[in-house]
């Protein structure tokens, strides 16, 4: 029994180095406090900086303008095609 549950502590802690590795590839140091951060993060959670991930370049306004109206008009589309086959199928 001791050794099974050895062996069970054995492969948690194995599993965890490897997780830590895993993260340890994406960590960078924080601008503004130093500590290690993820490199996807856009605010640290221990100063609150302002961080600006690798390769991240934020959508221009007149690109999610015109998103967002196209989204509104294949959602209403969508909306009159349910009332109308809820009206014409009773």
């Amino acid at each position: 029994m001791a050794r099974l549950d050895r062996d069970r502590l054995e492969q948690e802690e194995a599993r965890a180095q490897r997780r830590r590795a895993r993260l340890e590839k994406h960590a960078v140091p924080c601008p503004h406090c130093g500590k290690s951060v993820l490199d996807h993060m856009t605010r640290c959670p221990y100063c609150g900086g302002a961080l600006v991930p690798k390769g991240y370049a934020p959508m221009d306004e007149q690109k999610k303008r015109r998103l967002r109206t196209v989204g509104y008009a294949v959602g209403t589309v969508v909306a009159v095609v349910i009332v109308l086959l809820i009206l014409f199928l009773k």
